[in-house]
């Protein structure tokens, strides 16, 4: 073999283990590449299936938190009617005041009269924590309105972090 021929073969063995050495490593790559992408793809499936429990979680405490207020809307509602009633029963009471009195001697009237003011001063004094209660109520709402993020100050922290 002349040495021009030693030199091709050289060049041929050479290149013939380069395409080898690069075959190899584009192997060993795309083994890497799998195995990353095999890592991704279970990581993803756990999230998912995190989250999914963390909804069926969160749906129940929904569902719970429903029925527990309609059970008191009902539980509502039925102590409003019984307080109509109420209302009813003492609005028929005070409605036949006038022909009691008439009839009634100046002791029985001073007494209603005594009784009357007594009731209304506790009136007074329910209305007075009711309303004292309605506000506290209402600036507790305020409250929570106002510090539940809205979808723009979401906007604000997630568009600051580029995920």
């Amino acid at each position: 073999m002349t040495a021009r021929g030693k030199r091709i073969l050289a060049a041929l063995v050479f290149a013939g283990a380069f395409a080898a050495g690069w075959m190899a490593q584009g192997w060993r790559a795309g083994t890497a590449l799998a195995q990353l992408e095999q890592q991704h793809t279970q990581v993803l499936v756990a999230q998912h299936a995190q989250a999914l429990v963390d909804y069926q979680r969160m749906e129940a405490t929904k569902n719970e938190a429903i029925n527990a207020a309609q059970q008191r809307a009902a539980q509502n509602r039925a102590a409003a009617d019984r307080a109509a009633a109420a209302a009813g029963s003492l609005q028929r009471d005070i409605a036949s005041v006038p022909d009691r009195i008439t009839a009634a001697t100046r002791a029985a009237v001073n007494a209603y009269a005594a009784t009357a003011g007594e009731l209304l001063g506790a009136c007074t004094a329910e209305y007075q924590w009711l309303a004292e209660q309605a506000d506290g109520h209402a600036a507790d709402a305020r409250l929570m309105r106002e510090a539940w993020p809205t979808a723009r100050q979401n906007k604000l922290v997630t568009g600051s972090h580029h995920l």
